[in-house]
């Protein structure tokens, strides 16, 4: 399926591109159609950091997206992108002690944030002493509401962000509200939207479900938690993507769901898994999902057998091994939108190292080509019992996941 989003940039005074805005769009349209705006902005994030991939959006520049009242009241904004997301705050939000309370926590946590749209008003007082970008309509509010509104700004006393002309359509308006004291500019003269397109790496609904319910207790179980998400490829796929991205600026790569559970930590997971459900997802375990299962079981015994470290990276191989044919495309154009340590892409793509001796001799022994199965230190019955559990681990995974619920 394939998603789509537009982004259009933010220039400076030297007309150099410093962020873009990403905009929310329902399929090959120039324009916005959006019946639900707290969806649309989840679909925003989630494709640009789980599907997508920011880097390939924004080349490594900061990402602005549009966030509601409802997400901003709830706290529902993902905590730990600070590095490359600015909150936009609507001009639709109704400032109230929750939306100020959770607009001092995102500027705590690091994240920079912009008012869109912006009409000076004291409500919007408050946050004033928060923003980091102020952005005017000068298209809305014309030169003389433009010069009302820095007046007002000024006269504050709290003003602190940097001033944004956001919808300038031509050369004069951008010299003029250059002269006007402006730092950043956005607008068709400068640029218009362009349209992104991306496929969707739908993961499994009953998952997502269970993924929820498990984590709606401060206490989880970090194993349990790990097991879920392990039931299904694609969405350890879209966890190990998201921790692994840019945004987040870890020192080393994330390479087991064990870790990504505790570096995420219950909170990011619910809003992940709430995104991701958001997103648009699938809901039918297929023979192809059950095979990456049975696989990474596998590969995970066989660590562990030969006393391996980090038996959860021998997991995630087996797991995404299959995603070539799960998503219809190659393993290498994967690879490269999924940050992975060394070691594992190595694995995946040449079956090299350590965990691709046993990637490649487990997939081999799967597809019954035993005459392919290095030599690893396993006799024949271990590696048929190995295979054995696994197959009906695999079973019990399926069964848990066509179960009502």
């Amino acid at each position: 399926m394939e998603i789509y989003l537009a982004r259009q940039p933010v220039f400076d005074r030297d007309m150099v591109a410093i962020a873009y805005e990403l905009l929310f769009r329902s399929g090959n349209v120039a324009h916005a159609i959006i019946d639900d705006p707290n969806a649309a902005s989840m679909k925003v994030l989630a494709n640009a950091f789980s599907e997508i991939g920011l880097d390939t959006i924004t080349s490594g520049k900061p990402a602005l997206v549009n966030i509601t009242h409802d997400i901003l009241a709830k706290g529902d904004l993902p905590k730990g992108l600070h590095a490359l997301l600015i909150p936009e705050v609507l001009e639709t939000v109704v400032v109230n002690g929750d939306v100020i309370s959770e607009v001092e926590n995102l500027v705590e946590l690091g994240y920079k944030v912009a008012l869109d749209d912006f009409e000076y008003s004291e409500a919007w007082k408050p946050l004033l002493q928060y923003a980091d970008y102020i952005k005017l309509d000068v298209m809305a509010l014309g030169v003389e509401g433009v010069e009302a509104q820095l007046k007002l700004l000024k006269a504050s006393g709290v003003l602190r962000g940097k001033l944004v002309a956001e919808k300038i359509e031509t050369y004069e308006e951008f010299e003029i509200y250059k002269a006007m004291g402006f730092d950043y500019f956005q607008g068709y003269f400068l640029c218009k939207p362009h349209l992104v397109v991306g496929k969707s790496i739908p993961a499994s609904q009953q998952v997502l479900v269970s993924l929820l319910g498990e984590l709606g207790g401060d206490d989880y179980d970090v194993e349990k938690v790990s097991s879920i998400i392990a039931q299904d490829p694609r969405l350890s796929y879209k966890l190990l993507r998201v921790v692994n991205s840019a945004a987040f600026g870890l020192p080393r790569r994330v390479t087991s769901i064990e870790d990504t559970v505790v570096f995420l930590g219950a909170n990011e997971l619910r809003r992940w898994a709430g995104m991701l459900a958001l997103a648009g997802v699938d809901n039918k375990p297929n023979e192809l999902l059950l095979t990456g299962i049975k696989r990474a079981k596998m590969c995970e015994f066989a660590a562990k057998s030969l006393k391996r470290s980090n038996p959860g990276s021998y997991f995630a191989a087996g797991l995404l091994s299959v995603l070539d044919a799960l998503l219809d495309q190659p393993l290498d154009l994967l690879m490269k939108q999924m940050p992975l340590s060394p070691e594992l892409e190595q694995a995946l793509l040449e079956g090299g190292g350590e965990l691709g001796q046993i990637l490649y001799a487990v997939i081999a022994y799967d597809e019954g080509r035993f005459d392919k199965v290095s030599p690893m230190g396993l006799d024949a019955n271990q590696m048929w019992e190995m295979y054995l559990d696994a197959v009906q681990w695999a079973e019990k995974v399926s069964q848990s996941m066509s179960a009502p619920h």
